[in-house]
């Protein structure tokens, strides 16, 4: 399996699980680069992988080679089919027993870069990053830069988000998107 898909959480991120400093349930957010960070969220386990104390990307997707594109599509089901528990929370990732991460062996082929999805914080930051042409990628996709398209979907670009919170329908009513502000 390779992973296809990640957010990074950053020093100084408002929507990092380490932004407040170290806790009993963030600890191995400040351990060494490699170290898994496994939690819990809305009974689904997630994982981070450090990349430096405080800092870490959110395993998002993950390709599997002749399996349907969704059995590893987003955190959870990633996790699910890797089989990772809470209980792997603190694991050497890059030496590990259970678990290990390596660099690819050959060229990943076209990054995509945007804002990320999930959270309440700082969602405009387009820390969000995945395979191009890859069916793995959770929703909603990133899509290739075009030439007629606006800065909103450039690469690198600026990111807007509009939000449907008590908005009103044409016909007076409420709208039907989400109003959970993601």
């Amino acid at each position: 399996m390779r992973v296809v898909e990640t957010e990074a959480y950053v020093r100084g991120d408002p929507a990092s699980h380490a932004f407040r400093g170290p806790t009993p349930r963030n600890r191995s957010m400040f351990s060494s680069p490699g170290t898994l960070y496994v939690y819990r969220i809305h009974q689904v386990v997630c994982a981070n992988l450090v990349a430096r104390a405080g800092e870490a990307a959110l395993l998002r997707a993950g390709g599997v080679e002749g399996e349907d594109p969704g059995v590893a599509s987003g955190p959870g089901r990633l996790c699910r089919f890797l089989g990772l528990r809470i209980e792997d929370d603190g694991r050497d990732a890059v030496s590990g027993d259970r678990i290990e991460v390596r660099l690819p062996s050959a060229p990943v082929g076209t990054i995509l870069r945007g804002p990320r999805v999930g959270i309440r914080r700082a969602v405009d930051r387009p820390l969000r990053f995945a395979l191009a042409d890859e069916r793995s990628v959770s929703r909603p996709r990133l899509r290739r830069p075009t030439s007629a398209s606006s800065s909103r979907s450039r690469v690198g670009g600026r990111y807007s988000r509009t939000r449907t919170r008590n908005r009103r329908s044409s016909a007076g009513g409420t709208s039907g998107a989400r109003t959970d502000g993601r």
